[in-house]
């Protein structure tokens, strides 16, 4: 798998932490398994801070598509979590 330096960076943001651009997929999801919580709560505020997010349905549209940007990073079960907890918290707002 080709690195993607842009999605590395991101992740890292997202997770408040550094992500090497020469991980391999294995070692980005042992990071993202360890800062499940924090990458959700990051996507959760890029949902937050965006125009494109008006209500409930548009802010799991936005979460579905960040996800599918950064998925060759994550495992399907992260995934499948990442999109659990952020639908939780939408569902509440």
């Amino acid at each position: 798998m080709a690195n993607d330096p842009e999605a590395l960076t991101q992740l890292s943001r997202l997770i408040g932490g550094s992500i090497a651009s020469s991980a391999t997929a294995a070692e980005v999801q042992a990071v993202l398994e360890q800062r499940l919580a924090l990458l959700a709560d990051g996507l959760l505020a890029e949902a937050i801070a965006s125009d494109d997010v008006f209500d409930r349905e548009s802010g799991l549209e936005f979460i579905a598509a960040r996800l599918d940007e950064l998925a060759k990073w994550m495992s399907q079960s992260q995934r499948s979590r990442l999109l659990e907890a952020t639908r939780v918290t939408i569902e509440s707002w």
